[in-house]
């Protein structure tokens, strides 16, 4: 009984694979996110919490964060539990000084071994150094020399040392 993998012509319902039971919440933030587009310039980003199905919307201004809950709570509203939060950074800085950053350390460090990326919870570009490389106080100096409020540094051991 050989059969082609596929949608059976007799089947009269599909029903979307939902592995984690959150295909309609994952559907209405997407659809809460092109309702922020305009917002994009102030926006700190997205938080989705399932255990408590919450969204927290961040954004860098309380003017934005009005025309988000006017968005969300009246002209187009949204059955998900939202929360409004005013963060000090928007995502879009975080993440152009973590790729200006993380891409190009040789020449601000002098060498290589810094990970990391934008934190949203935080609202900070976590840089992360293994303590174990053998550059991780150049490394770890040339990260505070920066002196950005926008950065956090997270030292941390490798197990097995650096690669």
């Amino acid at each position: 009984m050989d059969k082609e993998w596929g949608r059976d012509p007799e089947a009269s319902e599909w029903l979307p694979l939902d592995i984690t039971g959150e295909a309609l919440a994952s559907e209405e933030m997407d659809r809460i996110r092109a309702l922020l587009e305009p917002l994009t310039a102030y926006d700190g980003g997205m938080l989705w919490d399932s255990e408590t199905v919450t969204l927290t919307v961040q954004m860098t201004t309380e003017d934005a964060l009005q025309q988000a809950r006017l968005l969300l709570l009246v002209t187009n509203p949204t059955w998900l539990r939202v929360l409004f939060v005013q963060v000090q950074y928007s995502g879009e800085e975080l993440q152009e000084l973590s790729s200006r950053l993380l891409e190009h350390q040789t020449a601000w460090t002098g060498t290589t071994g810094i990970s990391g990326g934008v934190d949203h919870y935080t609202n900070r570009l976590v840089m992360l150094v293994d303590r174990n490389d053998p550059e991780a106080d150049t490394l770890i100096q040339a990260i505070n020399n920066l002196d950005d409020p926008r950065i956090t540094l997270e030292v941390y051991r490798s197990e097995f040392g650096a690669y």
